[in-house]
């Protein structure tokens, strides 16, 4: 009898071993990710035939599951397709796989006897940059950023400092003081966002992320955490700061590049999820590829 079960602190050795034998681009494809999101999602896992099956069984939402991870290579692919049909049309679902890798979309469409259906997914797609860009910030297609930064340095007294457990507290209340700034239409999606990044920062030393603050003044206003992604890719997983301060978000993404990722040459800052204004953002730092991203229906 295989059940799915609730994800754990502990079970970052389970997903470790999975998810380094792939090189994975997507930002949802690391512990941490699936760790910091698993009230929200409702994510559940087990061990198949040697592929991890990860499903989400959120509230009033359909259903779904992502790719199977095993060992590179599509042998025994389909047989762990085919178990996770049967549990989902034993359940009165229908299964259907997201944030699905373009480059691993052969896996459905070569090794699946049953037919499918593939829809490109542009609101999960990741930005991804050259981490040397974002260090350096050269050329006209970063005048911009340049002047934020320059404006911020003469404006403040700043501090670059990493991040340490101690700090954990001044994380949190940045934010709380974040979501305050925001609109409460927005109040349950802001309040699932700051669970999981609680979550992310009370374990972050143990989940191997690195951190860092920007004190101004004398106060803590920004903070950011991330963690490598694969051999040549960081990821961002939050970035958080007070809006009323110009250029200190410029100034954090480029110092924690600079401190954190320098020897990496990829910084993965995750997808838009379709908002205008974060995906305006996300463009005017000039990504140099898209990790794109599908939903695979099963029929």
């Amino acid at each position: 009898m295989f059940e799915f079960r609730e994800i754990g602190i502990d079970d970052r050795v389970i997903f470790h071993k999975y998810l380094r034998e792939n090189n994975y681009k997507s930002s949802e494809m690391t512990f941490t990710n699936f760790f910091m999101w698993r009230n929200y999602y409702k994510f559940r896992f087990l061990e198949y035939k040697n592929f991890l099956c990860i499903i989400s069984k959120q509230d009033n939402t359909e259903p779904f599951a992502f790719i199977p991870i095993g060992s590179p290579g599509k042998e025994g692919f389909e047989e762990v397709v085919l178990f996770l049909y049967e549990y989902f049309r034993e359940n009165n679902w229908k299964l259907i796989f997201k944030r699905v890798e373009e480059e691993k979309l052969h896996y459905f469409t070569e090794a699946l006897s049953l037919p499918v259906e593939t829809v490109f997914d542009r609101d999960s797609s990741d930005y991804v940059y050259s981490s040397e860009d974002l260090i350096s910030l050269k050329g006209k297609k970063f005048h911009g950023k340049r002047n934020h930064i320059n404006s911020f340095k003469l404006q403040y007294e700043y501090e670059y400092v990493e991040l340490k457990k101690e700090l954990v507290s001044e994380c949190i209340r940045i934010n709380k003081e974040w979501c305050e700034q925001r609109s409460s239409d927005s109040h349950k999606e802001f309040f699932y966002e700051t669970e999981a990044n609680i979550e992310l920062l009370n374990n972050f030393e143990i989940l191997g992320c690195k951190g860092a603050l920007v004190k101004i003044d004398g106060r803590f206003e920004g903070f950011t955490v991330g963690e490598r992604l694969n051999e040549d890719t960081a990821v961002i997983h939050i970035e958080k700061a007070n809006g009323d301060i110009r250029g200190i978000y410029t100034f954090i993404n480029q110092q924690f590049c600079e401190n954190a990722w320098k020897d990496l040459a990829y910084i993965n800052r995750e997808q838009d999820l379709g908002i205008e204004g974060l995906r305006k953002a996300k463009l005017s730092y000039n990504p140099v590829k898209m990790t794109n991203k599908y939903y695979v229906y099963v029929k």
